[in-house]
């Protein structure tokens, strides 16, 4: 009797219908999916830090703005604009959503298709005169490929989110990641075989394969199951859904625009404000890379466990405020910046006691562990901006969300002009502390009415 009492309660807690939920099944497949690219994410820079020199990172490292800003372009808006619409359409007129999609993805080749010819054709000019590095030409040239590549993955991903299958996107950003990696060692591995000079070309190359395998799948996996009966290609272009969608997703483009451009702003000119400090030119250009390519993506590596919390604070927020219970919104809010704040005094402490050992240990270079210990000041702050953001997103408050990043942005920026060619990179760590307990200030100020919530 005992025993099949207790078989009852493990199936009241494994419940089917709850391990059914498309949102909760989704959630774990994104979080999962999220850590695992991370860590490969990460392994990959060891890697690359060991084949390529600072120098090196952090050229490669000025044209990734300029990937952030053309993806803000033609993809970003137009994803979630996809997912939104997809997830409004009809089951049983699956039709009209793939006719979203479609339409979605002639608009985004089109805006893609275009970018790609001008970076093709003006990567000199972007490169010298506006990156002021002339290696990057090769580079620009060989990522403007795969901007067509990457906007149908796109496309197609924000279809599958809005018919609540995560688990495809899932697997296809793992598969980008892996495809990326395992075809920048197999170049290292064929040109030390050969005798062949490693190219810094081949990170770019990998990131074509990377698109390539990953829009491929995408593909295959929306030819494989078809759930639709009524659906003709000829009919499924229609000016009205193209209206719409470009009418959803014009002001998150322009928001993703704004903040990538500023961002762009800002790598672009580090380096120059760096030289200005009195660092010669290759000097400058390792400082970048150091932090770009080693100490930053491992002080944010733990923000794959937060972002995982935040996939998870935004619909729960949402529900909460829908049901008008501020009391849960309260404490959830308290909750996360607790918890948060925790994970970030933990890792500011490892990071800080162990800057030294990780710095020579994964990098094996002394001005990555002088990176890495002054960056972890800045944990504490980092991992509950993200957490904190998605709340607001989930209450709704999104335009005031990207006031207070672009704030944060632009304060940073003007540590960047103003701090870094009076005291060197050291301007731009305070820079990056200060801006990032701004923004977390904000944002606690606009959650203030809840924070401050007493029922009588």
């Amino acid at each position: 009797m005992y025993s099949n009492r207790s078989a009852k309660q493990l199936r009241s807690y494994l419940n089917p219908k709850y391990l059914k939920n498309p949102v909760i099944a989704g959630t774990f497949f994104l979080t999962a999916a999220g850590i695992v690219t991370k860590l490969i994410g990460f392994f990959y820079r060891i890697f690359l830090s060991r084949i390529f020199n600072e120098e090196s990172l952090g050229v490669f490292g000025l044209i990734s703005p300029v990937m952030m800003l053309m993806h803000a372009v033609c993809a970003a808006g137009i994803q979630n604009a996809i997912t939104r619409f997809v997830a409004a359409s009809k089951r049983e007129k699956s039709s009209e959503a793939y006719s979203y999609l479609f339409t979605g993805v002639v608009i985004s080749l089109l805006l893609s298709g275009s970018m790609a010819y001008v970076i093709f054709n003006q990567a000199p000019f972007i490169a010298v005169s506006i990156i002021g590095e002339r290696r990057c030409i090769p580079l620009l040239r060989i990522s403007a490929l795969s901007f067509p590549l990457a906007t149908v993955h796109s496309c197609i991903n924000g279809f599958f989110y809005g018919r609540k299958r995560a688990a495809i996107p899932a697997c296809s950003m793992i598969l980008e990641q892996s495809c990326r990696v395992l075809t920048v060692y197999i170049l290292f591995k064929l040109s030390v075989q050969t005798g062949l000079n490693v190219s810094l070309s081949y990170i770019c190359i990998g990131l074509l394969a990377g698109e390539f395998s990953s829009a491929l799948f995408s593909c295959f996996m929306l030819a494989i199951k078809p759930d639709h009966s009524d659906f003709s290609m000829r009919k499924s272009l229609s000016c009205r859904k193209g209206i719409s969608i470009v009418s959803l997703a014009l002001p998150i483009s322009l928001n993703r625009v704004c903040i990538s451009f500023i961002s762009t702003i800002e790598t672009i000119q580090l380096p120059k404000m760096l030289v200005s400090s009195g660092l010669a030119t290759s000097d400058a250009l390792s400082v970048y890379g150091v932090f770009s390519g080693m100490a930053l993506p491992l002080i944010m590596f733990p923000s794959a466990f937060t972002g995982s919390a935040a996939s998870l604070l935004l619909p729960s927020v949402s529900e909460a405020q829908a049901q008008g219970n501020t009391k849960r919104i309260q404490k959830t809010i308290y909750l996360t910046i607790v918890l948060c704040f925790l994970l970030g005094v933990m890792c500011f402490l490892f990071f800080f006691t162990f800057a030294e050992i990780l710095g020579k240990l994964l990098f094996d270079s002394g001005i990555a562990a002088s990176q890495i210990r002054a960056l972890s000041f800045v944990c504490p702050f980092l991992y509950m901006s993200g957490t904190l953001s998605s709340i607001l997103h989930g209450l709704g408050k999104t335009g005031i969300t990207f006031i207070f990043n672009m704030s944060s942005i632009l304060f940073r920026l003007g540590f960047v002009f103003l701090a870094v060619p009076l005291i060197g990179f050291s301007g731009y760590i305070y820079g990056i502390l200060i801006s990032q307990i701004l923004y977390d200030f904000l944002i606690i100020l606009a959650l203030r009415h809840y924070l401050l919530y007493d029922k009588k």
